[in-house]
C-alpha cells in the first residue's frame, strides 16, 4: 500500500476511534469500523485485530455489537470458515440503527422513570403545602416535557428516514455525482 494512503488510513482509523470516545462507544468500536470503511475487500476478525493491535476478544465483543446495531456486515467466502467483515457505508442508516437499537430504549426508560418520580412526588400527602414538593413537581415537569419534545423529534427523525429508505429520492453524493456537483471545502 502506498505511504500516503496508509497514513491517511491510520489517520482514519485513530479519528474514528476518537469520535467513538467521544460519543460514549469504545474506542476500539470506532478504530474498527475506520479500518473496515477503507478496506476494499472484508477483512476477517484475526486481521481486524492483529492490523489494530486489539485481542481477538476484544475485537469480538466490539464487533457482535457493531453488527447488531447495523455497523457492520459478516460476510462468507466459499471454502473458508471464518467470517469476513465490511462496513455498512449508508450513513443514515447506522444513525437510525443506532437511535432505534441503542439510544431509543434507554430514552424510553429514563421518560418513564422521570414520569414515576412525578406520580410519586404528587402524590405525597403535603404536596399543596410543602414548597419543596411544589419545587420538585416543576422541575420534574419540565425535565418530562423536554424529555417527551425530544422524543418527538426523535420520532419525526426516524419517520423521515424511513419515508426516505422507502423511496426513490436520491441522497445529497448521488446527486453530486450525477450532476457532476463538486462541493468546495
Amino acid at each position: 500500500m502506498d505511504k500516503e494512503l496508509e497514513k491517511a488510513r491510520d489517520n482514519l482509523i485513530q479519528e474514528m476511534g476518537r469520535l467513538s470516545s467521544f460519543a460514549g462507544f469504545n474506542r476500539a468500536m470506532g478504530q474498527i469500523y475506520g479500518l473496515l470503511y477503507l478496506s476494499v475487500e472484508p477483512i476477517s476478525l484475526t486481521e481486524i485485530a492483529g492490523q489494530l493491535g486489539i485481542s481477538k476478544g476484544n475485537a469480538s465483543i466490539n464487533m457482535r455489537m457493531m453488527e447488531r446495531w447495523g455497523l457492520i456486515h459478516p460476510i462468507s467466502k466459499k471454502g473458508d470458515r471464518q467470517d469476513y467483515y465490511q462496513a455498512e457505508t449508508d450513513f443514515w442508516k447506522i444513525l437510525r440503527d443506532i437511535l432505534v437499537e441503542r439510544d431509543k430504549k434507554e430514552i424510553d426508560h429514563i421518560l418513564n422513570s422521570i414520569s414515576g418520580i412525578l406520580d410519586d412526588v404528587n402524590d405525597a400527602s403535603d404536596i399543596e403545602t410543602s414548597s419543596d414538593g411544589q419545587f420538585y413537581q416543576e422541575r420534574l415537569k419540565r425535565m418530562l416535557d423536554f424529555g417527551n419534545a425530544g422524543n418527538q423529534m426523535l420520532q419525526a427523525f426516524l419517520a423521515m428516514n424511513n419515508l426516505r429508505m422507502n423511496s426513490e429520492i436520491p441522497t445529497a453524493p448521488e446527486i453530486q455525482k450525477s450532476h457532476h456537483i463538486k462541493i468546495e471545502e
